[in-house]
């Protein structure tokens, strides 16, 4: 609601009782406004919209409708009536699709009385929704930028964005369609967040909420400083993702290496902690330039692979006589210029026989079935009683042999693809120099060279790699050489300190060993001679050629549509 309509309705509200006063003078006093319903009325409202989720659970549809229904009509002045509100709204829209009705529990929820903004927005978004099925194309629109407008920081502001572009292009209306997918996922929020942390090599986005960024345009931006520990400092652009919002949103790419400032690469290296300045030019208690500084630490996400030789494809399995290569990926363990190292556990796995697995469960169930005395007498509760033996989890493998490696951080090299414009017409992109004429005479139009980074003999890849030697043996050694027969596992764990989780986090790869030999594969005959190949190479380029063609159908191109 907007300021104007805010004061037109106080205006009705004071003179409604005015007019009536000389009508109402004998009668009694106008009655207070409802009041919130106790915590005792929550409990047991709750509780309903529980039982009816479980009733659903059970496939008893009727019966979870009449819960949550008797949960509207009994506890009329709780906040749990909303939740059930919604329940009824999202399975009147799932799976009824009764849109006029799913969207008569949604306007309740919608309303302003509730004061769970993330429960609104979520609401008046599927009421456009409902208007949307329902081919009210119009209605949808207004609903939609509603949302934009009243939760422009919500995860809903995206799906807005989503079906106002589906709504302009079920009418025919592919530019503003286009326009308006294009902003779907330009929202972020604090669920988006990493809580703090940075992913080496990933983009890192910067969001920033002042009220003074709503007089920006659509065109204009504002800078903040991003500084690494390492030395690194780039200015970031962010712009606004809307008009009268005082949200801006900016991005730039990070990647292990030398610290280079003002390149438009923020390099960072293992702990870094970047720093993102931002001024705010008025504050809330009347300061003028406040510097605002939010702090981040880089990490990464471990990723343990088996590889072949050349270490470019992942392999499930290993075989007798050669070596495991073993490829462990970790951007904060990056911590020097010099090749870093860090620690895996590698293991030999071998299937149990059936007697080990029946003994192991015998084991089990003679455990469970010795009583506590130190455990309390009411500790009998559903999820304290033991599980039945054909239940328990066991390991079908045991561990044979298992020692610690050493992995080395290697030098990748890395290719990015060079886009090469054409030459304008009228111009040679390199013309020699012919004779008798200048050679100190500059081409038309010369563009800046790009600069060069300087020679460096650091390593920064984040990969670490070593191999191990497998033979075939049975019993272990104890010589730094896995020992395995065939059909054993290799598993490889490693520990990954820092992440974008919580706490430490076990990584763990496995292979299965195998003989024979898993040399290079090298095409003979481009001919394809099984038939059966053959078709499946037809099906999967006919399934191209058709999705294709359903994106030209899409966007009105029939002809080349009709083509593919």
């Amino acid at each position: 609601m907007t300021r104007s309509s805010i004061v037109i309705a106080l205006a009705a509200w004071l003179v409604f009782p005015a007019c009536c006063g000389m009508v109402q003078a004998q009668e009694e006093a106008p009655a207070k406004p409802v009041l919130r319903g106790s915590l005792v009325e929550d409990r047991a409202a709750r509780q309903l919209v529980e039982a009816g989720d479980a009733r659903l659970d059970a496939s008893e549809t009727e019966k979870a409708l009449e819960l949550w229904r008797s949960v509207i009509e009994r506890y009329p002045r709780s906040r749990v009536r909303y939740t059930a509100h919604m329940r009824l709204g999202n399975y009147y829209l799932d799976r009824e699709r009764a849109y006029d009705r799913a969207r008569t529990h949604f306007e309740a929820v919608s309303s302003e009385e509730n004061r769970d903004d993330t429960q609104r927005a979520d609401a008046t978004l599927n009421v456009g929704v409902c208007h949307y099925h329902g081919r009210l194309y119009g209605k949808c629109f207004q609903v939609m930028r509603g949302v934009i407008e009243e939760f422009p920081v919500s995860a809903q502001v995206n799906q807005a964005y989503y079906y106002i572009g589906l709504g302009h292009f079920q009418q025919g209306h592919y530019s503003r369609a286009i326009e308006a997918l294009e902003k779907v996922g330009t929202t972020l929020t604090d669920e988006d967040s990493n809580n703090g942390k940075l992913e080496a090599g990933k983009r890192f986005f910067i969001k920033i909420e002042d009220a003074d960024l709503a007089v920006l345009d659509a065109e204009d931006s504002i800078n903040v400083i991003c500084k690494s520990s390492n030395g690194d400092s780039e200015k970031v652009p962010c712009f606004p993702v809307g008009r009268n919002v005082r949200v801006v949103l900016g991005s730039i790419m990070t990647q292990l290496g030398v610290p280079q400032p003002g390149n438009g690469m923020l390099e960072v290296k293992g702990g870094d902690k970047i720093q993102v300045l931002y001024t705010d030019a008025h504050t809330e208690d009347k300061k003028v330039d406040r510097e605002v500084i939010s702090e981040v630490i880089v990490v990464g996400d471990g990723v343990v692979q088996i590889k072949d030789g050349a270490y470019r494809e992942s392999l499930n399995g290993v075989v007798l006589g050669k070596t495991v290569n073993i490829e462990i990926s970790d951007a904060d363990r990056d911590v020097t210029d010099k090749a870093d190292t860090i620690k895996a556990t590698v293991a030999i796995y071998r299937r149990k026989t059936d007697e080990e697995v029946e003994a192991e469960m015998a084991a089990q169930v003679a455990k469970d079935g010795v009583p506590d005395e130190a455990k309390p007498a009411e500790a009998t509760a559903v999820d304290d009683l033991p599980l039945l033996a054909e239940e328990k989890k066991i390991d079908p493998f045991k561990r044979i042999e298992t020692f610690d490696v050493t992995l080395t951080e290697a030098v990748v090299e890395r290719r990015l693809p060079v886009i090469s414009e054409p030459a304008a017409a009228g111009k040679e992109a390199a013309t020699p120099v012919k004779e008798g004429e200048a050679a100190s005479d500059p081409p038309v139009e010369e563009k800046p060279a790009t600069p060069v980074p300087p020679p460096s003999d650091a390593i920064h890849t984040g990969i670490f790699r070593t191999t191990v030697s497998v033979v075939r043996n049975e019993k272990a050694l104890g010589d730094g050489i896995l020992q395995a027969l065939p059909g054993d596992e290799v598993r490889i764990t490693y520990q990954d300190q820092l992440n974008t989780g919580e706490g430490v986090q076990a990584i763990a790869a496995k292979g299965r060993c195998l003989e024979g030999n898993s040399g290079g594969v090298r095409v003979t005959r481009v001919l394809i001679s099984d038939e059966e190949l053959r078709v499946q190479t037809q099906l999967k380029t006919a399934d191209a050629l058709t999705r294709i063609a359903n994106r030209y159908k899409e966007f009105g191109l029939k002809e080349k549509a009709k083509d593919k």
